[in-house]
């Protein structure tokens, strides 16, 4: 259904829709999926200070008279309210400083990877220029540097094997991305979930997972089954586990633009697990003072119950009025060992 790893660029005007920092419920919804390892989003360092430039443009165009000594003047005397003493310049330059930090932090929650402009050789979009091709083609806009070069820095990570899609609805990007197999272009952050089999308004599957809690379960299990658990206590071996109830679960959801098409549901789970468990007896290993180690003469089992908390991704089928009726594929979304604790309040400490 959907392909992991599509690069995705989003230009300057479609992030300042999305809303000022943090961003709004679509930019919400992308960062779901880039949590879920299904997309990686770019940026480039001119993104960012276009984003956070536009923000505080925006503001100041609102509140500059604060940096007028007279206006200042007039709000004491008629409010009784003593405004600070600000420049026009100082007052534009906090809020420019404000937007960078919040827009920096925003494109840190989408893990954004950052590129430079720096990477380009001038000469590549300089003879663009003197060519009157790409962004200085006749029917294009003047003044397309910046454009430009980030399109060169977009150029350099696209593949045909990892392609990339941007995301703009001002036009500046349609020429240039006519000729690039690797390079593909949307105008809209709903139009890019569309684009990658998905629609935001997803049917609700929460009703369905409580109704089916024990297949839900199940798929847990069996997906545990095949993962790696690994205890606190060395040379530990974690030979079963054995999923008992599910406690809570947080999902997002997104449905297929395809009716019949399944639903994703990204999620985590806290989940209690019976486990059984192998470990070398240290409380009665000896010690090597040669080579300075514990030789361990016998094995310790056990069985506990033990707390799990995992990260989901699910496809669950659809009937013929859309609706869920059967989890399809259920995996966990990274490939990390899960440390579990098995020293017990009364032995064991050497790990």
């Amino acid at each position: 259904m959907l392909e992991k790893h599509i690069k995705v660029f989003l230009d300057a005007n479609i992030i300042i829709r999305a809303g000022k920092p943090p961003g709004g419920p679509l930019l919400v919804r992308l960062m779901d999926l880039v949590d879920a390892d299904f997309i990686s989003v770019f940026t480039t360092d001119i993104t960012l200070h276009e984003v956070a430039n536009k923000h505080a443009e925006n503001d100041y165009r609102f509140i500059k008279e604060v940096g007028r000594p007279h206006f200042r003047k007039l709000v004491k005397n008629h409010l009784g309210t003593e405004l600070p003493n600000i420049t026009k310049n100082d007052l534009k330059q906090r809020l420019v400083d404000k937007y960078r930090r919040s827009t920096e932090e925003m494109f840190e929650n989408l893990r954004c990877r950052n590129l430079s402009i720096d990477d380009v050789k001038p000469s590549v979009v300089f003879s663009a220029y003197a060519a009157n091709e790409g962004f200085f083609s006749p029917e294009c806009k003047k003044d397309q540097f910046p454009d430009a070069f980030i399109f060169e820095c977009l150029k350099a990570t696209a593949t045909l094997g990892q392609p990339l899609i941007i995301v703009s609805d001002d036009g500046d990007f349609d020429k240039p991305s006519e000729n690039e197999g690797s390079i593909s272009l949307v105008k809209s952050l709903p139009e890019l979930f569309e684009a990658l089999g998905l629609k935001v308004d997803a049917p609700a599957v929460e009703e369905f997972l409580t109704l089916n809690e024990q297949e839900l379960i199940h798929a847990i299990d069996v997906e545990l089954a095949n993962w790696g658990l690994i205890g606190d206590i060395e040379d530990s071996e974690v030979e079963e586990a054995t999923v008992t109830s599910l406690e809570d679960i947080e999902i997002t959801s997104f449905g297929s633009i395809d009716r019949a098409g399944p639903i994703l549901v990204i999620g985590r789970v806290s989940v209690d697990a019976n486990v059984c468990f192998t470990h070398p007896n240290w409380d009665e290993a000896m010690y090597d003072s040669e080579d300075r180690r514990l030789i361990p003469f016998s094995n310790v089992s056990g069985e506990m119950q033990i707390d799990l908390e995992l990260d989901l991704s699910m496809l669950l089928a659809v009937n013929d009025q859309g609706e869920p009726h059967r989890i399809m594929e259920l995996t966990f979304r990274n490939d990390d060992f899960q440390y579990i604790e098995l020293t017990l309040d009364d032995g064991y400490p050497w790990k």
